[in-house]
């Protein structure tokens, strides 16, 4: 027996178990990529439109932050110009949830222990997982490059797609296993890991928008995009992911050698032997078991519109010199044609912010969950405290929660804004008024988690997933690359409701309180149900 013994059969037993989820990641990310293909065929069908579709983004800032740069005018070129960054984070997405679970989060439950005393070596687990995220890094990847072959496009160009999608899923993997070396919970271990995943795309975002072009070299999402997929096709880039992931892994290792099974290289610190008066009420208790992801995800979203602030400034005002296309592209962020596009940009930052913000509400909901399986959720309600009160603490702070972090990037992003154009008093209200308006669109989006661990628990926390990636791909991307209009697939977005003060229109309260109360609602059926049914 060595360490590496029970490897293969763990790997099998980790795919059974995901066999679902990675089908749906395997089918979706090369139907997503290769959707676009088709998008972008059909919307510029003859080479000339597409000449003059790249001559008008190619030098748009805005466009560029968001997409990355644009290698060239070919259908490949433009599709992985639209969707490439998000299918790099997506994989990458995809590697930390499935280290994450089948590590850290199986010694938290127990079941790594039993299982570690049957025939099977310390690193088998760690092994294992990392091979099977790997594996569907890959399998996304390949499939994706044979979709745009099946399609058409050239194969050196198709083949460099698929190692750019691996390339983020094997680094961020090694750092997910990397992370459930350092902590005894899964949260704490995904919230490492995601924070990696979210500052290596804010290194990338800053590089492309800002200009700072070498800054991409220091990130995986950078990386994938400086092998310039039908643009050049820099296959050697491929190494530094490669290299990057076999750094950390053997990290990864050096850690799970020298710690015992269920603990972390982090010791967390003992409790004291009584609980604080502070801590004699249930909204007290969640507070204390929130209140760390409510200070990182403030942090974040403080420093991220800070950053791209800084640079909205910068933006070339090309908005009258453009095209069609780029004017038709501006218009859905728009109120007004005198808009100005610094404002636009921030307008987009503050959208995309607020869709991501949907999953902090929603993260709550999931807690409760992990609460209820893990029978803490049952030791606790034998106590007086009832379901209600003790789901609505958490609640609590999660609308609380999606409220600070979008305050925090309303302020962040209205000084930096202001400090850059010399005028704060001006642009600070604005922004932040801005930012606030989006918070019952993020509470509406979120009350879907507490509805489903209401009526379908068994399924909750599929339902949270599905639910935020529909929300973040439906409106922008999956709706028009299925021909919807993109009018009426954002229809389904409730962050599209919101008016655009920031952009010329006048500020509306229907749709703000329309959502507002959409949420209520939705939350009260969720704890109701919550109310009447078993636990577990």
């Amino acid at each position: 027996m060595n360490a590496l013994t029970g490897t293969g059969r763990l790997f099998l037993l980790y795919l059974r178990r995901d066999r679902l989820v990675a089908t749906c990641w395997v089918v979706f990310l090369p139907l997503l990529v290769v959707s676009q293909v088709a998008s972008y065929e059909t919307m510029l069908p003859t080479e000339t439109d597409r000449v003059n579709f790249v001559a008008q983004v190619g030098g748009n800032a805005a466009l560029t932050a968001f997409s990355g740069r644009l290698y060239g005018d070919a259908l490949g070129n433009l599709a992985m110009w639209k969707i490439g960054d998000i299918a790099y984070t997506l994989v990458a997405f995809m590697a930390v949830l499935s280290v994450i679970r089948h590590t850290r989060a199986e010694e938290e439950s127990g079941r790594a222990e039993l299982v570690g005393s049957t025939v099977v070596g310390r690193f088998a687990s760690l092994t294992a997982s990392l091979l099977l995220a790997w594996a569907v890094s890959l399998a996304a990847g390949l499939l994706t490059a044979l979709g745009m072959i099946g399609y058409g496009l050239d194969t050196p160009g198709s083949f460099t797609v698929a190692l750019g999608m691996t390339g983020p899923g094997l680094v961020l993997a090694a750092v997910a296993g990397l992370a459930a070396q350092l902590t005894e919970r899964a949260r704490t271990a995904g919230a490492i890991a995601f924070t990696v995943l979210g500052l290596q795309y804010l290194i990338r975002f800053t590089a492309d928008g800002g200009g700072i072009l070498w800054l991409r070299w220091l990130s995986p999402n950078g990386w994938s995009h400086l092998m310039r997929p039908f643009g050049g096709d820099l296959w050697w880039v491929f190494l530094l992911p490669v290299a990057a992931c076999l750094a950390i892994s053997a990290a990864a290792y050096r850690l799970a050698a020298r710690r015992d099974l269920g603990a972390g290289v982090l010791q967390s610190r003992p409790g004291p032997a009584v609980a604080a008066p502070g801590l004699r009420s249930s909204p007290a208790m969640a507070w204390r078991l929130e209140r760390g992801q409510l200070l990182g995800w403030t942090g974040a979203y403080a420093g991220f519109s800070a950053i791209t602030a800084g640079v909205a400034n910068g933006i070339p005002e090309i908005a009258e010199q453009a095209g069609p296309q780029i004017e038709e592209f501006f218009r859905r962020y728009t109120a007004s044609p005198d808009a100005d596009l610094s404002d636009t940009f921030i307008w987009m930052v503050l959208l995309s912010l607020a869709g991501i913000a949907t999953l902090y509400p929603m993260l709550s909901a999931v807690r409760l969950r992990a609460e209820e399986t893990s029978g803490r959720a049952e030791l606790l309600l034998s106590t007086p405290v009832g379901r209600v009160r003790w789901a609505g603490g958490h609640l609590l702070f999660a609308a609380l929660g999606s409220l600070t972090t979008m305050t925090a990037s309303g302020l962040a992003a209205g000084l930096v804004y202001g400090l850059t154009t010399g005028d704060v008093g001006a642009h600070l209200p604005r922004v932040l008024g801005a930012a606030l308006s989006l918070v019952p669109a993020v509470w509406a989006v979120g009350a879907v988690g507490i509805l489903a661990l209401g009526l379908i628990p068994r399924w909750a926390v599929a339902t949270v997933w599905v639910v935020f990636m529909f929300q973040q791909l439906f409106g922008e991307q999956i709706g028009p690359a299925l021909g919807i209009d993109y009018w009426i697939a954002n229809a389904v977005v409730p962050m599209h409701h919101i008016p655009k003060v920031l952009t010329g229109a006048e500020f509306d309260a229907t749709p703000l309180l329309v959502l507002t109360v959409l949420a209520v609602a939705l939350g009260g059926v969720g704890l109701t149900a919550l109310k009447r049914r078993d636990l577990t």
